[in-house]
């Protein structure tokens, strides 16, 4: 990667997060481990092509290490596609060959497993205060 490149990503991060921080989205003390969880996942391929910080570097680690102990499960690619790819639910639900309905209760129930793994007591600990 070049030093251009490093440059344009570096901005584009500090751009986007100060626009995330005047619209509210970060440092938001009232949402639940849920909601923390669905925008880590959103943000998760932006904060990969960050280098050189150690708390990014560690929360791509965990998110990478919660994913993995997913992974097994039969509805896995509903996350890497609507978070990652951002296709909705109607569509992963058309190509899965199940309702929307049906995605939605299995998105919701591996975000509430990601939770739990992403926010557990240990997992801040090791990240924010190691």
């Amino acid at each position: 990667m070049t030093d251009e490149t490093r440059d344009i990503i570096t901005a584009t991060v500090n751009e986007t997060v100060e626009r995330l921080k005047a619209a509210g989205m970060l440092r938001q003390i009232d949402r639940n481990a849920r909601e923390k969880t669905e925008e880590l996942l959103r943000q998760y391929p932006l904060f990969k092509m960050i280098k050189g910080k150690r708390r990014t570097t560690e929360l791509v680690a965990a998110i990478e290490n919660a994913l993995a102990k997913i992974s097994e499960d039969q509805y896995a690619e509903i996350i890497r596609r609507h978070y990652f790819d951002r296709q909705g639910l109607e569509k992963i639900a058309l190509d899965l060959n199940i309702s929307t309905k049906t995605a939605r209760k299995h998105k919701q129930r591996l975000v509430g497993t990601l939770s739990t793994l992403l926010f557990s007591d240990e997992m801040i600990q090791e990240i924010f205060f190691r």
